[in-house]
């Protein structure tokens, strides 16, 4: 059987949350410790790994203990660090800190809404993950394109993947960036994730040029 919770963990929940609720929630809801390592998945976590060809990898390598921000792209880890840590103190403010990202299959577009809870004296968060957008890819700003080695893969061999929206980068137009289905569905051996120039903006407030 696989351990979903610590512990220590449950013991924290209350007076905040009822377990009963979150395991029988549709949003997808984690528990952190205060270093940012996983205490709790609830099991529409499961669910989703299990819809979207992530299991046994996510129950083997992304178990309780497993480091949340090791599954996070690089160029995104200190946005999300500091977006989970930065998290008011329990009572402070009236509504949770929220964040919409996009989380799409090759074929079904999907943004969920992020809202972290600290629980008491900040000893550890709920994370919940909440669909809020889910549609076909739009056929004009997505068009599918097929994977063209010419067209996307540089002189090192490397393809470069959005870390959010999942565009591949074209190596002859720096500044374009494509929806190519097929490396969504498995990403080629050799690939670099950085950020589009839009998701750039909209994370970290800048363009990149």
């Amino acid at each position: 059987m696989v351990t979903r919770m610590s512990d220590e963990f449950a013991r924290l929940l209350a007076p905040s949350f009822e377990l009963e609720d979150l395991e029988g929630s549709e949003a997808i809801a984690f528990g952190l410790w205060p270093d940012l390592t996983l205490a709790y998945v609830n099991p529409a976590w499961t669910r989703f790994a299990e819809g979207n060809n992530g299991e046994p990898g996510i129950q083997n390598e992304w178990g309780i203990g497993a480091r949340y921000l090791d599954a996070i792209p690089g160029v995104l880890r200190p946005f999300y660090e500091q977006f989970l840590t930065a998290t008011p103190e329990p009572g402070v403010s009236l509504h949770p800190p929220s964040h919409v990202y996009e989380c799409s299959s090759p074929t079904v577009f999907r943004q969920y809404l992020m809202q972290v809870y600290p629980l008491q004296k900040r000893a550890g968060y709920i994370v919940l993950n909440a669909l809020v957008a889910e549609s076909a890819h739009d056929p004009l700003s997505r068009a599918p394109h097929t994977p063209d080695l010419d067209m996307y893969v540089d002189v090192n061999g490397i393809v470069t993947q959005c870390s959010h929206c999942r565009l591949i980068r074209c190596v002859g137009e720096q500044t374009r960036w494509d929806w190519v289905p097929s490396w969504v569905e498995e990403a080629p051996p050799k690939t670099s994730h950085g950020l589009c120039e839009m998701c750039f903006t909209y994370y970290y407030g800048v363009a990149t040029t």
